[in-house]
C-alpha cells in the first residue's frame, strides 16, 4: 500500500532542507535546482509544494517564527515585569536546539538583505508584517509596565520603534563584524536592557 504524504509536512521539509544552501550562498544566488538536491527531491516536486523561492523563504519564516513563539509563551510566567517579558521575548535560545545557530544567524542576515534590496515589494510586505507584531508586543508590554508604574514614559510608540530599529540594525552589524551567535545575542540583550532601563520609573 503506498504511503499517504502529508503534504505540510513535506513541504516543510522541502523549506528546511533550503536553509543549508540558503546560508552558504545567500537567497539570490541559491537556485530552485539547488534547492531540490538538498532536499533530494526533483525540481519538479518543489515546484508541486512552492510557486517560487519567496515562498521558500516565507515558509522557512513562518516555522521559525512559530517554534520562537511557542517557546516564547513556555518562558512566560505571571510574576514577570514587563521589561523581563520584552527581554524574554528576544532570548532565541531555541536556535541551539533545533538548528545550528549560527546557521540561523547567517540566515537572519540574508533575510534582512534581502528585504532591504527588494525591489518588488513582496520581501518588504511580508518580513514588516512580523515586525509590525514585533512593534505591537513591546507596545503592549510598555504600556502595561506604564500602568503598573514600572515604567515612566511619554512615548511608548517611539521606544517600540526604536527597539525594533535596533533589532534590524544588529543584524546588518552582526554581519559585518563577523559575530557569532552569543555575541549577537547578548549585544541585543544588552542594548535592548539599556533602552528599557531608561524608561524604568525610578522610585523613593
Amino acid at each position: 500500500m503506498a504511503r499517504i504524504i502529508d503534504k505540510e509536512e513535506k513541504r516543510c521539509d522541502i523549506a528546511r532542507a533550503a536553509i543549508d544552501p540558503f546560508c552558504e550562498k545567500g537567497i539570490a544566488q541559491t537556485s530552485i535546482d539547488e534547492i531540490a538536491k538538498s532536499s533530494g527531491v526533483a525540481k519538479g516536486t518543489v515546484y508541486l509544494y512552492f510557486k517560487n523561492k519567496e515562498e521558500i523563504i516565507f515558509a522557512i519564516w513562518d516555522m521559525l517564527s512559530r517554534r520562537h513563539k511557542e517557546e516564547f509563551e513556555k518562558r512566560l510566567h505571571p510574576s514577570m515585569s514587563a521589561q523581563e517579558k520584552i527581554l524574554a521575548y528576544f532570548n532565541f535560545s531555541e536556535c541551539e536546539k533545533d538548528h545550528d545557530k549560527e546557521k540561523m544567524l547567517t540566515l537572519y542576515q540574508h533575510f534582512v538583505s534581502a528585504m532591504l534590496i527588494d525591489k518588488t515589494g513582496l520581501y518588504t510586505a511580508y518580513f514588516e508584517s512580523f515586525f509590525q507584531e514585533d512593534f505591537d508586543f513591546i507596545s503592549h508590554c510598555l504600556e502595561e509596565g506604564i500602568a503598573k508604574g514600572e515604567f515612566e514614559l511619554e512615548n511608548s510608540a517611539l521606544l517600540s520603534s526604536s527597539i525594533i530599529l535596533l533589532l534590524k540594525g544588529l543584524l546588518v552589524r552582526a554581519k559585518a563584524s563577523n559575530m557569532g551567535f552569543y555575541e549577537a545575542q547578548n549585544l541585543l540583550f544588552e542594548h535592548v536592557k539599556f533602552l528599557l532601563n531608561h524608561a524604568t520609573r525610578k522610585h523613593g
